[in-house]
């Protein structure tokens, strides 16, 4: 079958199923990414981790922009680009450091934070009607973090710290993309992503700069590779269906978490994180459908 055969094929596939591949794919390549991280980051300092991710996404990303033209990069949201991408690159720049210290299972869960976190600065910041039930779904958000974090039975680890720092950080962006996606296409929005990330972590790598060996080379290609398919994938998917169908793809991120953390890592997520998980990712789902039915 050729590519554009298979092109068309896919294109005739119903909005959710087209959502569900493209979401899976997302989530694969999110976990693919936080694990070569995680076993990076004893060498490698997160700044530069950060920095080579984007570095390497932008070359990716090149093919398409050559086929295109520059002309794709125009936009009239720069300073929200701008903006983004230092939001983003804290984001990244703290996942990478969290991933260090914790499981990826317990980042992945804590991670499905996000569109609760958002939510509530929606209400505090942007001044939106935030309802009796989102402030429950919003709680109940919370309180699955507490079931996977367990403070004051659980000692204290400043990778939790840096997880819920990464997930504040993702909200905002989150709440940014919702103005970006208005006007600007999905390839676009990732394009500028990578572009001003890699400009932003430049200096901070410049400091920590540690050369990595020939076998991290092809680590940093594959993460940049990885980066650039979460992107372009995450957005499709978001398009190709509504939020509360796409949602629940997205979970798979914690399942892929838990199997590629025990095969590399030897790392087995506790029972308290599938529960805790499972509450935040139901709370957000939740807050989604809530959305869509304007309660």
């Amino acid at each position: 079958m050729t590519a554009a055969r298979f092109s068309t094929r896919f294109h005739a596939l119903p909005g959710p199923v087209r959502s569900g591949i493209w979401m899976s794919i997302s989530a694969v390549t999110y976990v693919v990414s936080i694990a070569i991280g995680r076993y990076m980051a004893p060498d490698i300092e997160v700044f530069q981790i950060a920095f080579l991710r984007n570095a390497f996404a932008v070359m990716f990303m090149m093919p398409w922009l050559i086929n295109v033209g520059m002309g794709a990069m125009r936009t009239n949201q720069l300073g929200r680009h701008i903006v983004r991408g230092f939001m983003s690159s804290t984001n990244v720049t703290l996942l990478f450091a969290a991933v260090a210290l914790i499981p990826i299972a317990d980042m992945s869960a804590i991670g499905f934070l996000q569109p609760v976190i958002a939510a509530a600065v929606a209400g505090f910041v942007l001044g939106e009607v935030v309802t009796r039930h989102r402030w429950l779904a919003i709680a109940a958000g919370f309180a699955g973090a507490l079931i996977v974090i367990r403070p004051g039975f659980a000692e204290f680890n400043l990778g939790i710290a840096f997880a819920l720092g990464s997930a504040l950080a993702g909200a905002l962006v989150s709440i940014m993309i919702k103005t970006l996606v208005r006007t600007d296409p999905p390839d676009t929005i990732a394009a500028w992503l990578f572009v001003t990330q890699t400009l932003i972590l430049l200096i901070p790598t410049i400091i920590v700069w540690n050369n990595p060996t020939p076998e991290q080379w092809g680590l940093f290609a594959v993460i940049g590779f990885m980066s650039v398919i979460l992107q372009r994938t995450y957005n499709r998917g978001v398009q190709a269906a509504d939020m509360s169908i796409a949602m629940p793809f997205n979970f798979t991120r914690l399942i892929w978490a838990a199997i590629l953390g025990w095969l590399v890592f030897a790392e087995l997520p506790d029972i308290w994180t599938w529960i805790g998980g499972t509450i935040i990712f139901a709370a957000s789902v939740w807050l989604t459908q809530l959305g869509r039915s304007g309660r």
